[in-house]
């Protein structure tokens, strides 16, 4: 008979697959049979992984990097404080004004947002949950968005202002990563100004930031679309499986072990029931009048006692069939009695050939 299976989140998968003669062996199956594969050779969880977790350490050292830097500058005694000076420190929407907005805008955003969603989905990846994978799948679609606006933005800001602004910079100021394609002098010497037009770096360093920043920028946007794109994809099979039809339905997809619960109930349900049993067998009995058996017993034709002739040695041949004498007439209460025994017995017979006593019992009260 068929075994009832369910499915499992343990990497040590199993599942049934039809084999060439019809049948369904148990085979091992790997994650990325599972669950697809991402870049063409990484298990799609295992790429979400390992994103969330390296996103997240990225993350924490940054936020922790600005906790310190915050310590020590305010143990820091300032003899002279760095303050704007001049009027177009009071103008905002100018280029003077706008030219830290996406630096102050996406550093902190997507630091901190990132800090508390990311382990949210490294949580969601290692435990199958589809509705934790769903809400980092929109967390990565907002960053994605803002990305690409930031991009946008820096672009249009340049040939406006004609001048970088630091968002740009950033990415060829940096000490660790990504690494920077300038020398430590110029490095420096670019790092003391307040402003970058276009004129003043280009004066200090003949290298085109502009297309390091929209490689750069576009390598990191792409990557992040990319890993949306795979979460929702991971959401969607841990909610409704590569057939579309539910985590327990979907075939040659997802780890399957033995339903032990359910092979008990199954081999418990052949076992006869003991009122099934009894109800096949003779009924209890007790004498009547006149010799009738009790309630259900079978009734016994009157007996005839009657001469049946002489055989050729004169010899007598007698009916000694039980029964009532012939002279004895039976009460009609005794036939109903007879009937109704008959009745319980036929309905014992049908109750022992049906598969469901509740279904005989409903047709025989209506």
């Amino acid at each position: 008979e068929r075994i009832s299976r369910e499915s499992t989140p343990k990497e040590s998968s199993r599942v049934a697959s039809g084999n060439s003669s019809g049948g369904s062996d148990l085979v091992t199956m790997g994650e990325s049979h599972a669950y697809g594969a991402s870049l063409c050779c990484f298990s799609r969880r295992h790429f979400i992984l390992t994103v969330c977790l390296v996103m997240t350490l990225v993350y924490a050292v940054r936020v922790l990097r600005w906790i310190l830097l915050a310590s020590l500058y305010f143990d820091t005694p300032r003899d002279h404080p760095n303050s704007c000076v001049g009027q177009q420190c009071f103008e905002v929407f100018s280029c003077y004004g706008m030219k830290d907005t996406t630096a102050h805008v996406i550093e902190p955003l997507f630091s901190l947002s990132g800090l508390l969603l990311f382990p949210l989905g490294f949580h969601a990846a290692m435990h199958g949950g589809d509705l934790d994978m769903k809400r980092f799948s929109l967390f990565m679609l907002a960053t994605s968005l803002l990305r690409c606006g930031a991009l946008v933005f820096d672009v249009t800001f340049f040939y406006t202002c004609n001048m970088y602004d630091s968002n740009m910079m950033s990415l060829v100021l940096s000490r660790f990563l990504p690494p920077s394609p300038l020398r430590l002098g110029v490095q420096e010497t670019l790092a003391g100004f307040d402003s970058f037009p276009k004129e003043a770096v280009g004066a200090v360093t003949s290298f085109n930031i502009l297309a390091w920043y929209l490689v750069l920028m576009g390598l990191w946007t792409a990557f992040f679309i990319y890993v949306t794109m795979e979460a929702f994809t991971l959401s969607s099979l841990m909610q409704h499986g590569l057939l579309g039809l539910g985590v327990h339905f979907g075939l040659d997809q997802w780890d399957e072990e033995l339903n032990r619960a359910a092979i008990r109930r199954k081999a418990q349900s052949g076992v006869s029931s003991k009122f099934m049993d009894d109800a096949v067998l003779p009924l209890s009995q007790h004498v009547h009048v006149g010799g009738l058996s009790g309630y259900g017993a079978p009734s016994y034709a009157p007996r005839n006692y009657a001469y049946a002739g002489y055989d050729k040695d004169m010899s007598m041949t007698t009916d000694f069939s039980t029964g009532p004498p012939p002279s004895y007439e039976v009460p009609d209460h005794f036939s109903a009695e007879e009937e109704d025994a008959e009745a319980v017995r036929m309905l014992a017979e049908r109750l022992a050939r049906e598969e469901s006593a509740e279904e005989i019992l409903d047709r025989t009260w209506d």
